[in-house]
This record gives structure tokens, sequence and C-alpha cells, in this order.
């Protein structure tokens, strides 16, 4: 049996993850001196209210002793593990994890998911339906993850890059006072790292370079908000009309991933057929 873990920006239900045998391995973030666990989507609290709030906004990266310690109790019970996380670019989640794999010696394999959000959550449950349904071993799931993670894409918006530009997750990106002109950044996570792909004046011309990001043919999605779902839900209605997708699931933007990129973000995440 291979468990897969991955942490807590891959916007998984509790159910979800326990059906699929995965587990989560948690961020953490500071507001004004107060910290918190990132957890399960649906979950959170009233985190938006908070972040909005607060003066401080400091995220902490899941560390290697919980990678270490999930991985140990899993080889205990038997367990190949596949461990997948946020993009290596994004955050140094990654490298804890593989040093914690190489600390236990076999029986784990770490891959850089090169995604987070949406395209981390449709990278694990491909991953979850393609081992169960092969009997794939670790060796074969590794290599899978691999192959799995250049057909998924994320796409969003963001109101202004301040956040981005404090995070240090971005490099340097040519954007005109979209304060004044009332435009607003349309970023891809191309190969684990954040460009630009244009700004966008209002809502039509955000909802067609968000949907231009997605290639034909891509049969799931998912769409992502920070905390107004109504222009999530009207994404969501559009993407469906125009690219016929069979499967669009609405989630929420953690608070790890807001504190980075910003409120009133909207995010969407696809995968490409075979």
């Amino acid at each position: 049996m291979i468990a897969i873990v991955t942490d807590s920006t891959a916007c998984l239900t509790q159910a979800e993850a326990r059906s699929w045998n995965v587990y989560l391995v948690p961020h953490e973030y500071r507001l004004d001196g107060n910290l918190y666990t990132e957890t399960f989507d649906g979950e959170n609290g009233a985190y938006a209210d908070a972040i909005r709030r607060s003066r401080e906004r400091v995220s902490l990266q899941a560390s290697e002793e919980r990678f270490y310690h999930l991985f140990h109790s899993l080889r205990s019970r038997g367990m190949e593990v596949l461990c997948t996380v946020i993009s290596s670019r994004l955050s140094g989640a990654y490298s804890a994890a593989a040093t914690a794999a190489q600390r236990l010696g076999g029986g784990v394999a770490v891959v850089d998911s090169q995604l987070t959000a949406g395209g981390l959550y449709l990278l694990i449950s491909r991953l979850r339906a393609e081992i169960d349904a092969n009997g794939l071993s670790l060796s074969a799931a590794k290599s899978l993850c691999e192959s799995l993670r250049g057909r998924i894409g994320v796409a969003f918006s963001v109101e202004n890059m301040d956040a981005l530009r404090r995070s240090h997750r971005i490099g340097v990106v040519r954007q005109s006072v979209n304060a004044i002109l009332n435009r607003r950044p349309i970023l891809l996570l191309q190969r684990g790292a954040i460009i630009s792909r244009g700004l966008a004046r209002g809502w039509q011309e955000k909802l067609a370079l968000l949907t231009a990001q997605i290639p034909h043919g891509a049969d799931r999605l998912v769409v992502q908000y920070y905390e107004d779902k109504r222009e999530a839900v009207l994404l969501a209605s559009e993407l469906k009309q125009r690219l016929r997708a069979p499967q669009i699931l609405l989630r929420e933007i953690g608070p790890v991933l807001s504190i980075h990129i910003g409120t009133d973000a909207l995010a969407v995440s696809w995968e490409e057929k075979c």
C-alpha cells in the first residue's frame, strides 16, 4: 500500500484525504504574534477576516520534523510513502520533506510537484486513481508523478502585486499603475515559478485572460477564491459553458497562500487529458 503525503496548500477536504489514503503535513502562519495551523479545506475558520485585520502576516513552512515523524509512522504501519508538496520555488517544504526521507533511509519517495493549490489537488487525486487502478510500485508512482505534473496548470489574478513582492516569490514583473488604471495582473505557475501573463481591465477581460491560459481538452478544473465566492461561481459557470468541462470544483484559497498572494485573489487550475 502506498500512502500519499502532501501539504496543507493542496485544498483537500478531510473526507477526501481519508478516502484517498492521503496524509497532510500542515504549514503554520502567524498573525500579530498569534500562531495558527493551516488544515483541511473548509476547516480554517474565519481566517480571511483575521488576515485582513492583521498588521503582521508571516507564513511558516511545514517542518522537517513534521515530515519525519509522519513518514516514520506510516513506514512502521507497513506502508510505502509517495510525498509531493508545494513547488520548491515557492516554499522550502520540498527540501524539508526530502531531508526527512533521507534520514529515514528507504521506503519514501519525494517529488517536487512544481504546483500548489488546485494544481496540487488535481495531481494528488490523479495519482491516487492511477496507483490504485494499476497496482503501481513506489518507483513507478514516483515516475508517474513527475510525468503528470507537466499536464497540470495554475493561473490566478490578484488585486495588486504587493503581497507577492513582499513574499519574494516572484521575479521582476512589468506592471503598470494598476491601482489607477483599474487593471489586475494575470499570473501563471510555470515549472514551479510564477510568471506574468498580462494585465486585465474589468471582470470580462480578467475572465478572458484566465480562460485563455487553459488549453483545449482540459477535463478537470478547480476554481478557488479568497473570501467572496460570488466571483468564483461566475467564473466556474463561464468556464463550464466555454470549455464544456465535465467537472469544476470550487475551493477556498487557504490562509498560507492568501498571505503570499494577497487577498481577493481568484485562481483556476486544470488538468489536460492524456
